[in-house]
């Protein structure tokens, strides 16, 4: 039994509060009806708002077509597999949040429809009622909630994307919404069948060694998904509100992927030429929540909400490894299933004080279990078994956390917010094929943020803001686990097998931010902003070779420095609309010497430009151009990742027919440039893969209608 345990402390919250006076003026309060631009202004806390306007300006697919636009966010990853990155940083360090609250498993910004969600806050410092995890920043998805009037709203979306010329998928997206008494109601169904193709080329050589051969594969997905989303509000009594937002979602997916393997120099892999199939089953996957708020005197508020989520997910997935002639040498079958149950409690009592103070104290209190399995079956071509395996492990996580917080206008210039939370997590997990894992962490995260308006509170033009903060990025169960997942062929120091360590410790950062903003208008603004982070018990991949097999594993190596610039712009000119935003990131790992000594896949640059005309009261049109840099970033004196640059054109045009209908034709990634990288083992023996992704254009066609 492994036993890990960390406890960190940490004394602030400073006692003094700036005394009420009859010259302060009270704490400003956003509401819904201000502009996204003016919800930013007015907050004392830093997050850009994305509302539901831009969100569905361009007939996005998912939220992370959406997200790539923003500033500040790229998205990484090979074709097919998009992986958020905000800051540069990804693989954990972005928290993600689903109406202010993580999001339960199951949830997934790649599947989620736009239509769904109201707004988008993008906080690039963390409060302490969110989420401690959010070393780089995080993202809450805040759905949509039932509209206020009387009458029933309908709302039909169908449409269909194309791409390489073929495969159409049919997309299709209902809402209805209204009361019934006292009771609001929405219900949203979102259907989508996509038929995808994926083609690479991979090429590995080594230096030390005869050795070139070429890889290529072709990986054709079929997606169906089926999703639910009721949402309730009732208000029995003036004080008492009650909601519950829920969700169920049916998800499958078919892959056939096929590999042809060239040798050119040298000895070819065991399995030239190769054939799978992955087939997965996720019979349901549901959330549903229940809040009760409750109004109390002078101001206050209490509110509850109790949650829970299941997903299941049954995966049948067959190997077949041939020689050059396509003449069977071995079959694997692996047969997996995963089943994990998450509930949640947290709750806040809320009250203002003396006019200028808004302080709020909360608790969240979360427990997640997830059990697993694993039955594989290798045999050779007479069907004579070569290994069969049959793993399971099971694994509970615990979360607790507290928090307070105040929010107060120090005078009508300066305003200030001052957080603690403390969060403690407790991962216990056994498998049988490996020992057991009892791992705790708790953290102390701290934050203090202000904002100073030179020109005062009522008066829009110059403002700065600073904010320190410290967070953390707890490990997930499968980097605990030390479970290992195994490759079907060409087991290589760049191709190596997975598997978890259960000495994993959290990563802790503490950050400083800085920003100046000018607001010209409703819709035009300004702003430049610096970041900050040390990242002590950074987390990078340690590649090694034992009896004869290669294996990657998560290890906690020194610390790493973390910096950034941004600058981002928009203005609005009567029919034409314009955005930009531009970010510069570094990172040095301090236990790995120089050069490209940074952190994985950190690009140094980031940037979007986008421009939206109103052509006639008809039509809409417009575009955003996203460039993300290439990035060379080396794990250890011996590994090295390199990425190329990734550059996506976005077009769309939309004609109104009238005021509820509608008809667009959007485009992603028109000049579809191919994407590179490479992986490099430079020890013994030395081997460098080179891949290259093709990219492809998708077309797609949406007819809109409110009823």
């Amino acid at each position: 039994m492994t036993k890990t345990r960390t406890a960190l402390s940490a004394a602030l919250l400073l006692a003094f509060h700036a005394s009420a006076s009859s010259q302060t003026q009270p704490m400003q309060q956003v509401t819904i009806t201000a502009s996204t631009i003016e919800q930013r202004a007015q907050s004392t806390t830093t997050a850009i708002v994305v509302g539901r306007e831009e969100i569905l300006r361009q007939g996005d697919a998912s939220l992370v077509e959406v997200l790539k636009r923003q500033p500040g966010i790229s998205i990484d990853g090979a074709p097919g597999k998009p992986a958020i990155r905000m800051r540069g940083l990804g693989a954990g360090y972005v928290a993600i949040l689903l109406n202010g609250l993580p999001a339960p498993g199951g949830f997934s910004l790649e599947t989620m429809d736009p239509a769904l969600v109201e707004r988008i806050e993008i906080m690039r410092a963390p409060t302490a009622e969110t989420n401690g995890q959010a070393v780089a920043g995080a993202i809450n998805i805040v759905l949509r909630k039932p509209g206020k009037a009387a009458a029933p709203q309908t709302e039909l979306k169908a449409g269909s994307f194309i791409a390489d010329g073929r495969r159409l998928s049919p997309t299709l997206n209902a809402q209805h919404s209204g009361r019934l008494g006292a009771v609001a109601y929405t219900l949203t169904l979102a259907y989508s069948h996509k038929q995808e193709s994926f083609q690479g080329l991979a090429t590995e050589e080594s230096l030390a060694r005869p050795l070139l051969r070429h890889l290529a594969w072709i990986d054709r997905q079929v997606n169906d998904r089926l999703e639910l989303t009721p949402r309730l509000d009732w208000q029995p009594s003036p004080r008492d509100t009650l909601s519950s937002q829920s969700w169920v979602r049916w998800k499958r997916i078919n892959n056939a992927k096929l590999e042809r393997e060239d040798t050119a120099i040298g000895e070819s892999t065991s399995f030239p030429r190769g054939a799978s199939s992955y087939r997965a089953r996720s019979p349901a996957q549901g959330y549903a929540d229940l809040s009760w708020t409750r109004k109390l005197d002078a101001g206050a508020r209490f509110s509850a909400k109790l949650s829970g989520y299941s997903k299941s997910i049954a995966a049948d997935f067959l190997y077949r490894g041939t020689d050059a002639l396509d003449t069977l040498l071995e079959t694997h079958h692996v047969d997996s299933g995963q089943l994990e149950r998450g509930l949640n409690l947290n709750g806040s009592y809320r009250r203002p004080i003396f006019k200028t103070h808004a302080l709020a104290l909360g608790w969240d209190l979360g427990r997640t279990q997830r059990e697993e399995f694993r039955r594989e079956h290798q045999a050779d071509a007479g069907g004579r078994p070569l290994l069969d395996s049959d793993e399971d492990f099971q694994a509970t996580v615990r979360r607790s956390a507290f928090w307070i917080q105040d929010e107060w206008d120090l005078s009508e210039a300066w305003s200030a917010y001052l957080g603690l939370r403390r969060e403690d997590l407790h991962t216990a997990g056994a498998g049988s094929a490996h020992a057991g894992v009892d791992v705790d962490a708790g953290v102390w995260s701290p934050i203090f943020q202000t904002l100073f308006k030179p020109g005062g509170a009522g008066n829009k033009g110059d403002q700065f803001r600073f904010a320190l903060s410290r967070t953390y990025k707890a490990p997930d169960i499968i980097q605990l686990m030390p479970r290992r997942y195994t490759v079907d062929n060409n087991n290589s120091a760049t191709n190596p097998d997975q598997q978890g360590n259960p000495n994993l410790r959290p990563e802790l950062s503490l950050g400083v931010d800085l920003a100046w903003e000018r607001y010209f208008g409703k819709e035009d603004m300004l702003s430049v902003s610096a970041f900050a982070k040390r990242i002590r018990d950074i987390t990078l991949d340690r590649v090694f070779e034992q009896n004869g097999v290669w294996i990657v594993t998560p290890s906690n190596e020194g610390a790493a420095l973390v910096r950034g610039l941004e600058f981002e712009a928009k203005t609005h000119r009567g029919a034409l609309a314009g955005r930009m935003n531009l970010a510069r990131n570094w990172s040095r790992l301090e236990a790995v010497a120089g050069p490209d000594n940074r952190i994985a896949g950190q690009p140094a640059w980031t940037g979007n430009l986008g421009l939206d005309y109103a052509a006639s009261p008809l039509a809409d049109l417009g575009g955003t151009y996203t460039v993300r840099s290439g990035f060379a970033s080396r794990q250890s004196p011996l590994l090295a990742d390199y990425g190329g640059p990734k550059r996506q054109l976005d077009l769309y045009a939309v004609w109104k027919r009238d005021a509820r209908s509608r008809l667009r034709l959007s485009v992603s990634d028109l000049l579809h440039p191919n994407y590179l990288g490479r992986s490099v083992y430079a020890g013994d023996p030395d081997l460098r893969t080179s891949y290259v992704y093709r990219n492809r254009t998708v077309w797609r066609v949406q007819w809109e209608q409110s009823l």
